[in-house]
């Protein structure tokens, strides 16, 4: 009975990437590149989210949220309802990254021109930005996700 209700540890990993990629977006927006400002917490260097990264996060903090409860009570399979979540992030932030790193004069999404969601306003050894971040973060939340459902099937099979 006790091997039905342990979790793995990629519950857990799950758990941590999505916090820590709200965390980030919240600093990120709070208070700027941590890297690239004289100060950590100061407001003055905030970076304003554009739409794109508005949609990110729109998708990105109920994973944390959804997988901390499941975690609480023990569940294994809350990996349905992040799945279709993570299906529609990686697509996006995908798109995000290419609008930032090519010129593309087709962009469908209603960005501004003061705040266009192909600005470069983090750019670690030149390939390294926001919009990637979070992609990775949904790659690995796939990955998770994918490990987690293998598990329940092979635990599944022994029963």
């Amino acid at each position: 009975m006790s091997k039905l209700k342990n979790l793995s540890i990629r519950h857990y990993i799950l758990f941590w990437q999505a916090l820590i990629a709200m965390l980030g977006s919240l600093y990120y927006g709070f208070y700027g590149d941590p890297f690239a400002t004289p100060v950590c917490f100061d407001s003055a260097y905030a970076l304003e989210p554009c739409t794109l990264c508005w949609y990110a996060r729109i998708l990105m903090y109920p994973i944390v949220i959804i997988s901390l409860v499941w975690i609480i009570q023990k569940k294994r399979n809350y990996i349905w309802t992040v799945l279709p979540l993570v299906a529609i992030g990686i697509p996006l932030e995908a798109y995000h990254y290419y609008l930032q790193k090519n010129v593309v004069e087709w962009n469908t999404f209603t960005c501004t021109a003061n705040n266009p969601c192909a600005a470069l306003e983090v750019n670690y050894r030149g390939f390294l930005t926001i919009p990637l971040l979070c992609l990775i973060a949904f790659i690995v939340i796939w990955f998770c996700c994918w490990m987690i459902w293998k598990e329940n099937k092979d635990h599944n099979k022994k029963k």
